[in-house]
């Protein structure tokens, strides 16, 4: 086993070269959520039984015995939380302290919502822990926003109150969508195509974004590439222009952008990039 301690996780890495049948009985609540990269297993608790999969995770064993039967050479990343982190962030969310443990389903969808964002995050972070030179803020950013994203998109006995029915969608998807925004700004995005990484219509997502971000979701994009614009502009190249720059970042009416550029930056581009070289 390979591991490594972050701030409220650790990383593991597991492997097994026979098959074996793993019991757990907790005698207390601790969280370590497992996925794989190929083959499966079988994980039974009090009335589930469930096969994981690259598209199927496991909570193990939160509050309930379980059972794991392997397959041969078992490989497992298992991703241990801490407990306090957890109670703590869920008494930030609810506004109060919490009486009964967090209970999460032992069964992680990674193919859909909540779930496939979890996955995605997990593995950026063991990317971001295996480099040599790594942003210490960075990794502990990602580290606070999964353990809100379990707790807002994943099933436990506090889900309903969490995910309250006077919200029109859950934060979690909101938070999703941003989340796409930034790591693909640069690529050519439609207000459907981020309605269905949210996993909402169109109109709730816009509906909430603008009750909850004072923008819609098309507007939060354009801020962020005009942002990163600015950022190209202040570190140039030698052969950096506006005109290259500015379209690279999806902003092809070259007047509209220089007028946006303005309004949020207080100067034109040419201005900005003068300054820099």
């Amino acid at each position: 086993m390979l591991f490594r301690q972050l701030n409220d996780l650790r990383l593991s890495y597991t492997w097994f070269a026979p098959a074996m049948v793993i019991s757990s009985v907790p005698s207390e609540p601790y969280y370590s959520l497992y996925f794989r990269l190929s083959g499966s297993s079988e994980y039974r608790v009090p009335g589930k039984v469930f096969v994981t999969s690259p598209l199927c995770g496991a909570f193990w064993p939160g509050l309930q015995p379980v059972q794991v039967r392997t397959n041969e050479n078992w490989h497992v990343f298992g991703t241990l939380f801490s407990t306090a982190a957890i109670h703590v962030e869920l008494s930030h969310l609810l506004g109060r302290d919490i009486v009964r443990p967090v209970d999460f389903d032992p069964e992680v969808n990674f193919d859909r919502g909540a779930g496939r964002i979890v996955k995605r995050m997990l593995v950026q972070l063991y990317e971001k822990v295996g480099e040599h030179e790594k942003s210490a803020n960075e990794v502990r950013q990602i580290e606070r926003s999964l353990i809100t994203l379990l707790l807002e998109g994943l099933r436990h006995n506090y889900s309903k109150i969490v995910n309250g029915p006077e919200r029109s969608i859950a934060p979690w998807q909101v938070r999703a969508v941003e989340e796409f925004i930034l790591e693909n700004a640069a690529q050519p995005l439609s207000l459907g195509d981020l309605a269905i990484i949210g996993g909402v219509s169109a109109r709730s997502l816009q509906y909430t974004f603008r009750r909850h971000r004072g923008c819609s979701p098309m507007e939060y994009l354009r801020r962020i590439r005009l942002e990163r614009v600015r950022n190209e502009l202040l570190h140039p190249n030698p052969d950096t222009t506006v005109t290259s720059v500015a379209m690279r970042w999806g902003f092809f009416h070259l007047s509209r952008f220089a007028a946006e550029f303005r309004a949020r930056f207080n100067e034109s581009p040419s201005e900005t990039l003068s300054r820099s070289q």
